[in-house]
C-alpha cells in the first residue's frame, strides 16, 4: 500500500482511498438517486434534519461492526460475528436470510430508479405496448446478471472512479440549488415543523444508508483490513451524509410543498426542479450510472456473501457450489431472477420500506452485539456508540412499522408476508438439515 493510500494500495490490496470511494458510492449510489423520494414525501421540508438523524444512527453502528470485526477473526460480517461471538447458529441463519431477502430488496429498488430515470429521459411510458420502466429495469438486471455469469463482476478499481461520477454530478445539483435558492430568498430550515415526521422518515429512509458495510464481505481486497476498513466507513458516511442533507435541503425548499408531498418517484422529483435543463439531464445521466453501477456492486457483493452462507450451511447448497472461485453462477441466477420479481411487481414504497425494516433489524442486532463484547480484552469497546445503535435502531423499526400499519396498510401487510415467508422457509431449512444430520448418525452407528 502507498503511503497515502490513495492508490488502491500497491501490489498488497487497496487502500483507504478505495475504500471510502466504494463506501460513498455503495451509499450515495443507492440513496440519493433510488429512495430519497420517499424520505421527501414523509418528511417535507425537514427531509435534512431526517438525514441528520439517521446518520447519528448509522455512524454508531458502523462502530458497532469495526468494533464486532476487530473482536473476531471472520472477515464474513454480521452472520460470521454472530456464530463466532454467541455460537448460536439459528440466530446466524436468521440474520443471514434476512441480510440476502434486504440485499435483493436493495437491488430491486435500484432496478427500480434506473427504469424511472430511463424512462423519464426518454420521455415516454410504453414501448410497442410494454411499460417501459419495467422493461428497462429488468433489462439492466439480466446485463449484470450476464456479465457475473461470464466472470466480469464488480470491480473496486472502477467503483471506485464511478464515484466521482455519482456523487459529484449530484453535489453539484446541491450546490447549485443552494446558490439558486440563497439568491432568490428561498431558503428555508422548517423547524416550525418538528414533530415525528422526521423521525419517521429517517427510518422510511434507513436503507439510503446501507452499503458502506458491504465492505466487510471481502476484505482481503484491502491492504491491512482492520484499519483500512474502519477508516474508510468513519470517512465515507459523513461525506455521503453531507450529499443527502444538501441535495434534501435544497429540493424540499425549492419544490412547492403541494409537489414535495405527491412525488415519491425520485426521477421525477429532480426533474421538477428545472433550474437548468442541462443540469436536469446530468442528473437523469448520473442517475441511470449509479444506479446501474449500486446493482453491480450489490450483485457481486451479495453473491460472494451468499456463497459463504451456502458453505456454512446457512443457505442451501442448490442456491450454488461454495467453493467455486468467484461468484458461483446458479447463486447470481437465482439472486437475479428474484431482485426482477420484486422491481417489476413491488411498489417504490414497498420495496424501499421492506429493505429498511430488514437493515435496521441487522444493524440494530450488531449494536446489541457489540455491547456483550465490550469488557472483552480483546478490543476496547466504549458502550454508548452501541447503545444509541441500538436505541435507534428499536425506535426506528417501531415507527417504521406503525407508519406502514397506519398509512400505508397494503405495504405492511406485504412485507409481513415477505418476512413470515422468510423465517418459514429459513425455519423448515434448519429443521430439515437438523433432521438429515441425525439420520446420518444412526446410519454410522448401524
Amino acid at each position: 500500500m502507498s503511503d497515502d493510500g490513495d492508490d488502491g494500495g500497491g501490489d498488497d490490496g487497496f487502500g483507504v482511498g478505495t475504500a471510502v470511494a466504494l463506501g460513498v458510492g455503495g451509499i450515495v449510489g443507492g440513496g440519493i438517486y433510488a429512495a430519497i423520494g420517499i424520505v421527501v414525501a414523509a418528511a417535507g421540508v425537514l427531509t435534512w434534519f431526517a438525514y441528520s438523524l439517521a446518520t447519528v444512527v448509522v455512524i454508531c453502528c458502523a462502530y458497532s461492526y469495526v468494533k464486532l470485526n476487530d473482536a473476531t477473526d471472520s472477515d464474513g460480517g454480521s452472520v460470521t460475528y454472530i456464530e463466532e461471538l454467541t455460537g448460536r447458529s439459528t440466530t446466524a441463519g436468521v440474520v443471514g436470510w434476512t441480510l440476502v431477502v434486504g440485499y435483493i430488496g436493495t437491488m430491486a429498488m435500484y432496478a427500480y430508479a434506473f427504469g424511472m430515470y430511463g424512462q423519464m429521459l426518454i420521455g415516454f411510458e410504453y414501448v410497442w405496448g410494454l411499460p417501459i420502466r419495467q422493461f428497462l429495469s429488468v433489462g439492466v438486471l439480466a446485463v449484470f446478471v450476464g456479465l457475473n455469469l461470464l466472470g466480469a463482476g464488480s470491480s473496486a478499481a472502477v467503483e471506485r472512479y464511478l464515484v466521482f461520477v455519482q456523487a459529484g454530478i449530484i453535489a453539484a445539483f446541491g450546490l447549485i440549488g443552494l446558490w439558486y435558492g440563497a439568491a432568490n430568498f428561498q431558503l428555508r430550515t422548517g423547524f416550525s415543523q418538528l414533530g415525528l415526521n422526521p423521525v419517521i422518515a429517517a427510518s422510511v429512509g434507513f436503507v439510503s444508508f446501507e452499503g458502506w458495510q458491504l465492505l466487510f464481505y471481502d476484505q482481503e481486497q484491502f491492504d491491512d483490513p482492520d484499519e483500512t476498513l474502519a477508516k474508510g466507513v468513519y470517512i465515507s458516511i459523513p461525506i455521503a451524509a453531507a450529499i443527502y442533507i444538501l441535495v434534501g435541503f435544497v429540493i424540499t425548499t425549492l419544490l412547492p410543498e403541494e409537489v414535495v408531498a405527491a412525488q415519491p418517484e425520485p426521477a421525477l422529483l429532480y426533474g421538477g426542479l428545472l433550474i437548468s435543463k442541462w443540469l436536469a439531464l446530468a442528473v437523469g445521466l448520473a442517475g441511470l450510472i449509479s444506479t446501474a453501477s449500486a446493482i453491480n456492486s450489490t450483485l457481486f457483493s451479495e453473491a460472494i456473501f451468499a456463497k459463504n452462507l451456502i458453505g456454512d450451511d446457512i443457505l442451501p447448497h442448490e442456491m450454488g457450489d461454495p467453493d467455486a472461485d468467484a461468484a458461483p453462477k446458479r447463486t447470481v441466477i437465482v439472486i437475479g431472477v428474484l431482485t426482477a420479481a420484486f422491481a417489476v411487481l413491488g411498489s417504490l414504497e414497498a420495496v424501499v420500506e421492506f429493505a429498511s425494516l430488514a437493515f435496521i433489524v441487522v444493524f440494530g442486532t450488531m449494536c446489541a452485539l457489540a455491547l456483550t463484547v465490550r469488557d472483552s480484552d480483546d478490543v476496547d469497546v466504549n458502550p454508548i456508540p452501541p447503545l444509541l445503535g441500538a436505541i435507534g435502531s428499536a425506535a426506528f423499526f417501531v415507527m417504521l412499522t406503525w407508519y406502514l400499519y397506519s398509512q400505508l396498510p397494503a405495504v405492511f401487510w406485504l412485507v409481513v408476508v415477505i418476512a413470515a415467508a422468510v423465517f418459514a422457509v429459513e425455519a423448515l431449512y434448519f429443521k430439515r438439515e437438523t433432521l438429515s444430520e441425525g439420520v446420518q448418525t444412526v446410519e454410522k452407528r448401524i
